[in-house]
């Protein structure tokens, strides 16, 4: 994405300190995980490394790496300092493109004179701050507004008018403040973010910047404006102005792209499975390419880490808060465990972007051996660990920008316990024995008969060894999960699994132990498990297949199945996700497609383009909606949409682009069913022609 003037000035302001939020968060804050040594040796006596960032202790299956992260920031020695970012400039301005010279100007001029500051809170919280400066004149810079009038009075004979140009009536200036919330560590894994520009006129989030730059640019022009027709002949000052206009204009257009940037990240949705870090790149590579994206991400976490500026800006933060050692935790480490991580499933939808995958668990020989005598009912063959990261970026159009959230779990591959019988034979031999003497002499002889008898016995003894037979019955489960409403269209094969998340499934159970006898009886136990929307399936149920025309609500309840089975939530309730279907198109609610769904989509199109807010138009005339902000209008919205996507089901209506080129898409689509050499085409099939 390609920054305006103004976005690429507070960006760039922030890189610095995003940079050592990073070094917080990775190195120190997610730290130590439940290391069972005393506390004090964690910080005091033995540096934090990576392999104590992802320790999980044998007994136990989920990271509590939050709480040790609370106990970490606490013993951080440097609680607040300055941020120099003279060390980064060269390297920023080499990667700002067309706007290096801006770039340069306004961190040399503007940012780095004024300080960045950053504060670890007595509640951890990381705060950073900067402030920008206002220019009073406008230098000559390549794309700048300052080149843009230079260009047009050189042309219309008024050299230097930008020297005797002054805006001080324009204030660009305000200040950043980078806020993470880490004391949310105390009670989850969810860590808050926030991103604030504050302005003369009010705060603004990041997403919201070029909107405001865009009023900058629009009052720069009008002082650029009344300069020229001051100075230019009037007999030419016309001509000037429009040439001036159609200067800046080029500015506006790139504020207007990256607008619509923002507005395609927040809309878009995607569920993608890859290998390992570098396959998903190459797929966001392929798809910012195909949206005419010059740039490209690293090609793989070890790259990342080895860019000049995160790898300067990483290892000067390490530096800077933990001056003694305390973090050995390097760039290149982080990207290595990125690297390794593998069977990545990635969704994103309406802002929130989830990564799940899986990687060794370092521990893996010690639970084995842990769990190998069987006391627990089971035996372990294997163990690895899994990752979920969760970065919400929905609100970047707010200052409450969104949140990170990381969860670390072991998984355990079991074995049931058995029975072992072990039969021994053992043989015993009886011998009795005679003894004969013969002696003979001149008189007479005297016999004594030997006799040997030999018996031999069998026997067979049998040993029986049982280990702890554990028997558990299952009283209760139910699941606490969360819901969003969905849009979907009746030519779709299959129901989004994001529509479900934030999964709790609690399992009630009574536990019988037997060893050598006696039974050991543990009631109404509790095991509660985390799960994600890959867990979530809808059976057979389909958009396709459970669309009715006759439905006149267009509301379905679907039955949500988790890991495979049906579940109740805690009050005995079936748990279902709430979809309206409807036919594509179909902007009156009457489940047809004609020229009045065509029209209807024209005249909300001409409504808007006079000046009124899309929230407060409403665009279908059907009985079911009652106002512009009924969730009726927000779905026949959705239904017209067509030359989006059907993924953007969660967009809001004022977000949507419905214009001209959907009205004339649906009469085509209309055209072509009353069309009988279409008689034998599937309504898919059509709009996968006119969207050709």
């Amino acid at each position: 994405m390609k920054n305006s003037l103004f976005k690429r000035a507070i960006a760039t302001a922030a890189a610095v300190p995003l940079a050592l939020t990073q070094c917080l968060t990775y190195a120190n804050a997610v730290s130590t995980d439940t290391i069972q040594v005393p506390a004090a040796v964690q910080a005091d006596s033995e540096a934090l490394t990576l392999e104590k960032l992802l320790y999980i202790p044998v007994d136990q299956t989920v990271s509590k790496w939050n709480q040790t992260a609370t106990n970490s920031l606490a013993l951080v020695e440097a609680k607040e300092g300055t941020i120099d970012l003279t060390p980064y400039v060269d390297d920023i301005v080499a990667k700002s493109g067309e706007f290096d010279e801006v770039v340069n100007r306004i961190l040399t001029k503007y940012v780095i004179p004024n300080g960045i500051t950053y504060e670890i809170t007595g509640s951890n919280d990381i705060i950073i701050k900067g402030k920008v400066t206002s220019p009073v004149q406008y230098d000559k810079w390549r794309n700048g507004p300052g080149a843009a009038l230079k260009k047009v009075g050189d042309k219309y004979g008024v050299p230097g008018i930008i020297d005797r140009t002054y805006f001080n009536d324009v204030d660009c200036g305000g200040d950043v403040t980078i806020t993470i919330k880490a004391s949310a560590l105390a009670d989850g894994t969810t860590v808050p973010f926030s991103f604030e520009f504050k302005t003369a006129e009010g705060s603004y989030g990041l997403g919201q910047l070029p909107e405001w730059a865009k009023t900058k640019v629009a009052d720069i022009e009008k002082i650029g404006e009344a300069a020229l027709r001051k100075e230019v002949s009037p007999d030419k000052a016309d001509a000037a102005v429009a040439d001036y206009k159609a200067e800046m204009k080029k500015l506006t257009d790139k504020l207007d792209k990256a607008t619509k940037n923002i507005n395609d990240a927040l809309a878009k949705s995607d569920a993608q499975t890859f290998g390992n870090l570098s396959e998903g790149i190459a797929y966001v590579n392929s798809y910012l390419a195909g949206k005419g994206v010059d740039r490209k991400i690293p090609e793989s976490g070890a790259a990342i880490a080895a860019n000049e500026i995160v790898a300067k800006a990483y290892d000067n933060g390490i530096k800077k808060i933990a001056p003694n050692g305390e973090i050995a935790i390097t760039a290149a480490e982080l990207g290595g465990f990125a690297d390794s991580v593998k069977d990545i499933n990635a969704t994103l939808s309406s802002g929130v972007l989830t990564g799940l995958g899986t990687f060794e668990d370092a521990e893996k020989d010690a639970v084995i051996a842990y769990y190998a005598d069987g006391s627990k009912g089971f035996t372990v063959k294997d163990s690895y660990k899994k990752i979920t990261a969760t970065v919400d970026y929905s609100g970047v159009k707010t200052v409450d920008t969104g949140s990170v959230d990381v969860q670390i779990e072991r998984v355990l591959v079991t074995e049931t316990t058995t029975t072992t019988t072990t039969t021994s034979t053992t043989t015993t031999t009886t011998t009795t024995t005679t003894d004969t003497d013969t002696t003979t002499t001149s008189t007479d002889t005297t016999t004594t008969t030997d006799t040997t008898t030999t018996t031999s016995t069998d026997t067979t003894t049998t040993t029986t060894t049982t280990a702890p037979i554990v028997v558990t019955s299952v009283i209760r489960k139910y699941a606490e999960v969360d819901v969003d409403p969905a849009f979907y269209l009746n030519i779709e094969e299959k129901f989004d699994q994001t529509q479900v998340s934030n999964i709790l499934v609690h399992t009630f159970y009574d536990k019988t132990t037997t060893k050598d006898g006696v039974d050991t009886v543990e009631k109404n136990l509790e095991e509660i498990e985390l799960l994600s929307s890959t867990d979530v399936s809808y059976g057979d149920a389909t958009p396709a297949n459970t669309y009715k025309k006759d439905n006149t609500t267009f509301k379905y309840e679907i039955p949500v199945l988790i890991k495979g089975e049906s579940l109740t939530d805690a009050d005995g309730n079936a748990i279902t996700a709430t979809v309206y279907i409807g036919v594509k198109g179909d902007a009156t609610l009457n489940s047809d497609v004609d020229a009045v769904d065509a029209s209807q989509v024209l005249r909300y199109y001409a409504l808007t383009q006079t000046g009124q807010d899309a929230k407060t138009v409403q665009l279908s005339s059907s009985p079911l909606v009652d106002g512009p902000t009924s969730i009726y209008d927000e779905f026949a919205a959705f239904l017209c949409d067509v030359h989006q996507p059907a993924e953007t089901r969660y967009v809001k209506k004022d977000a949507r682009t419905l214009d001209a080129i959907d009205a004339s898409k649906i009469l085509s689509f209309y055209a072509m069913r009353q069309s009988s050499d279409n008689d034998g085409k599937t309504d898919a099939q059509l709009w996968d022609e006119i969207n050709k």
